[in-house]
């Protein structure tokens, strides 16, 4: 009896077993690599890291840097095959690598679609990008979020307005997508149009509203400060902007942005 007792409280431990691939952990697949073989073998060890996942991140990262081009686009090829738990990795090299390995990237992230929208801070920067190149494949990759995107709106919104013809277009397809309008884009004004879909949209929509009470244009930030008033207590986490907004030099954006204080706190 009081060996059963002790056996019984004698804790079960779970052991975790070391991942393997082709009979070797991912050590042996990285000593294999680093010994320098042929670049052919050394595709095939980088799609054989690719089913280490999160401990294969960093070398994978490295070797997205890599000199040999074959090797970088492997190696973020093999990034985008691992799905949503490469996606900061990709989102890294998407800001801090070379243009070749930005582009890549960002191209790896767009072929995510909706998995990829950890990353949906990053690319609302890239949109404002120097580099042509970026801020097309950024736009492309916000627009491939679907609805998650929503919250990029203000920087669509500004890129729509590039005097550059396709920037403009890709930015209005990306923005029809983020907006989930699919083939049934609104008539008129489509900025407003989308700017009123935030109430819906909760927490996010109370920022996407709180950005656009800095936008260039003063209808726009009026019709910002409006919709946050219509919200109410909802819209507490914009009282900063819109007190800020008090000191516009836009009469008609102060008397909006007072009033949606006044419904947001009354």
């Amino acid at each position: 009896m009081l060996i059963a007792l002790v056996l019984i409280a004698v804790p079960l431990f779970t052991f975790e077993t070391e991942k393997v691939f082709q009979g070797k952990n991912l050590q042996q697949w990285v000593k294999e690599l680093d010994s320098d073989p042929e670049v052919a073998r050394k595709i095939v060890i980088i799609s054989a890291l690719g089913m280490f996942d999160l401990q294969a991140l960093p070398v994978l990262e490295k070797l997205a840097l890599n000199s040999d081009q074959e090797i970088r686009t492997k190696s973020i090829s093999t990034l985008q095959q691992m799905g949503k738990t490469a996606v900061p990795t990709l989102a890294k090299l998407s800001t801090t690598g070379p243009k070749g390995v930005r582009l890549l990237a960002l191209t790896a992230i767009a072929g995510l679609g909706e998995d990829a929208v950890v990353a949906l801070p990053k690319l609302c920067i890239l949109t404002e990008h120097f580099d042509k190149d970026t801020k097309i494949r950024a736009l492309a990759a916000l627009g491939n979020l679907g609805t998650q995107g929503y919250p990029a709106l203000p920087f669509l919104v500004n890129a729509f307005r590039s005097p550059e013809r396709n920037i403009a277009e890709l930015a209005l397809r990306s923005m029809v997508q983020v907006c989930g309008w699919g083939n049934n884009q609104p008539a008129g004004d489509l900025i407003e149009a989308a700017m009123k879909l935030a109430p819906a949209k909760g927490e996010p929509g109370v920022f996407v509203l709180a950005k656009f009470l800095k936008d260039t244009d003063a209808e726009v930030r009026i019709i910002a400060a409006k919709l946050l008033g219509e919200m109410g207590a909802k819209a507490i986490k914009a009282m900063p902007a819109l007190q800020s907004a008090l000191q516009d030099k836009n009469e008609k954006v102060i008397d909006a942005a007072f009033d949606a204080i006044l419904k947001i706190k009354p």
